[in-house]
């Protein structure tokens, strides 16, 4: 008489482990994948994309305008200083002039446009954090008007 009992081999199992850890891992993702729902596109995404068209044009626009935006050094900060050529020096016309702290859009501002006879209007920088701003100028009608951007760093007070 044979008293040996069968012998399981562990191979079959492990393979058929192993396919049902995978699939049920898969059928896990497809489910929690199903859930989640990313819209990548907003609700309102055709009134987003006239306005940034319209950018687009003010930029075309203001290409050869010549605006400079540049920091003068001084006590307490200095001075930015938007400058127009006498050509498309903006008279009487409505507009902004936005300050942007990348890094801390707490400190963002915004300013009334008020350039004057020279065709320059100065800002005090006393009052604006050291580091890096975006200063970015738009003006003239909503239809028709002009924008200019520059970088500008503002150095930390000497001492």
């Amino acid at each position: 008489m044979n008293t040996l009992s069968p012998r399981i081999e562990p191979w079959p199992v492990g393979i058929a482990a192993f396919f049902a850890v995978v699939i049920g891992l898969l059928v896990s993702w497809a489910v929690v994948a199903q859930r989640n729902r990313e819209e990548l596109v907003s609700a309102d995404y055709y009134e987003q994309e006239l306005a940034y068209q319209g950018h687009i044009d003010r930029l075309r626009r203001s290409a050869g305008a010549g605006v400079s935006i540049t920091h003068l050094p001084g006590r307490q900060g200095g001075v930015l200083r938007i400058a127009w050529p006498a050509a498309s020096r903006p008279v009487g016309v409505e507009g902004e002039v936005g300050l942007y702290r990348p890094s801390e859009a707490s400190l963002d501002r915004r300013i009334p446009l008020r350039v004057g006879a020279d065709g320059v209007q100065t800002l005090d920088a006393s009052g604006l954090k050291p580091g890096l701003w975006r200063v970015r100028v738009r003006w003239g009608p909503e239809a028709s008007g002009f924008f200019a951007e520059a970088a500008v760093v503002i150095p930390p007070p000497v001492r």
